[in-house]
């Protein structure tokens, strides 16, 4: 929902990095490798209950995420690059939910709702964006983005904030997966609808 706000705050810091790794000639793509094995240590920590250095590994996986797009526009942005992305982070935004199963069995069912809705939206994310492109439906603006998407209230910022949530408020976890879960099916109805009268 304010992704593109963020975006704006958080650019000229991930430029000035980006700028520095150019010198040394890392590619776009080790970072984003890199951002998704620090989500696999993000992923250890939770089954072992270790919450704050999961946090700092979940911190490193954003980081790099934010980092290989700024990266990838000095270089020079490819298809296969943003697929790595998308594929990377959808996963990881399976991996991490479901790590809190792993430590407990207790949270399966609130978890699983939770990763149902986020199939729900990462499917309409990307069968929207499919559309747009297909049929050449509008025009995107201010998206520096590899393809036009839908935005949504559940968008990249406000799911990082339900992962701290759910580290910080573990003894809640399984409301924060509820809530945000019904958010996330706004989220779905909204695409729907969008593409409905947009196919009109």
């Amino acid at each position: 929902m304010i992704d593109a706000k963020i975006n704006k705050i958080i650019k000229p810091v991930l430029n000035k990095f980006a700028k520095k790794l150019l010198k040394y000639n890392i590619k776009a793509n080790l970072v984003t490798f890199t951002g998704f094995c620090f989500g696999l240590f993000c992923s250890y920590f939770i089954i072992n209950e270790m919450f704050v250095y999961a946090g700092i590994f979940l911190f490193l996986n954003r980081f790099c995420d934010g980092l290989d797009g700024a990266l990838a526009r000095l270089i020079g942005e490819t298809d296969i690059g943003a697929f790595y992305d998308i594929v990377f982070d959808f996963l990881f935004y399976i991996i991490f939910p479901m790590s809190f199963i792993l430590l407990d069995l207790k949270n399966t069912y609130s978890i699983c709702f939770l990763l149902l809705s986020f199939v729900a939206t990462q499917t309409t994310f990307l069968a929207t964006s499919w559309l747009v492109e297909k049929n050449k439906l509008l025009i995107s603006e201010g998206q520096n983005k590899s393809f036009f998407y839908v935005g949504g209230i559940t968008e990249g910022f406000e799911t990082i904030i339900c992962f701290i949530m759910m580290l910080i408020f573990y003894e809640f976890i399984n409301y924060i997966a509820y809530i945000f879960g019904i958010l996330c099916w706004i989220t779905f109805i909204s695409r729907v609808l969008f593409i409905r009268n947009l196919l009109k």
